[in-house]
């Protein structure tokens, strides 16, 4: 960062920190404009107040980001326990959302997790063709979906509201 580089060039007995201003939550991006448009501070690189708008990764940094992140053990073995519970709160998601960040996962591991996650917690349906009273179930919305050549969610609000899918579906959950 550009004050680091700053503060060791030049030493901290050649900086100063001041309080400009004590005020309450609700005026803090509108005030820490306010002084970003009246001082233009050398070293504050963004120029919008709560943005992060222009600010760019080195090319260490994005280097490491494509090829150097992985999970550790410990990671791994969080994201394990995690996924055989069948319902996580949403900490856990949260925390799962985090370590999974920057990883690379092959096609049939991305496979084998989706149908992990389908198995445990995807909604079966049966699809009825009204035409032909043939029935066909599937394992999860999403492949009803690709089957019906709609989406998800339509399938979703079909099941909900027992509607017609294309004036000629009738789905319902298994």
């Amino acid at each position: 960062m550009a004050i680091y580089s700053a503060l060791i060039k030049h030493g901290f007995g050649n900086f100063e920190l001041q309080i400009l201003e004590y005020t309450n939550r609700e005026n803090i991006l509108q005030r820490e404009q306010h002084y970003l448009d009246l001082l233009k501070p050398e070293y504050n690189l963004l120029k919008i107040a709560g943005s992060s708008l222009g600010f760019k990764h080195n090319e260490k940094t994005l280097a490491f980001f494509k090829n150097e992140r992985i999970l550790s053990e410990e990671s791994k073995a969080k994201l394990s326990v995690a996924a055989s519970n069948r319902v996580l709160t949403e900490v856990e998601k949260k925390r799962l959302s985090e370590i999974r960040l920057g990883t690379k996962m092959s096609d049939v591991t991305r496979r084998k997790i989706s149908e992990t996650i389908t198995s445990q917690i995807g909604v079966s349906v049966v699809v009825k063709d009204t035409e032909t009273n043939i029935e066909k179930s599937f394992s999860s919305l999403t492949e009803a979906a690709l089957y019906l050549g709609v989406s998800r969610t339509a399938v979703k609000k079909c099941c909900d509201k027992d509607n017609i899918l294309k004036k000629r579906y009738e789905i319902k959950l298994k």
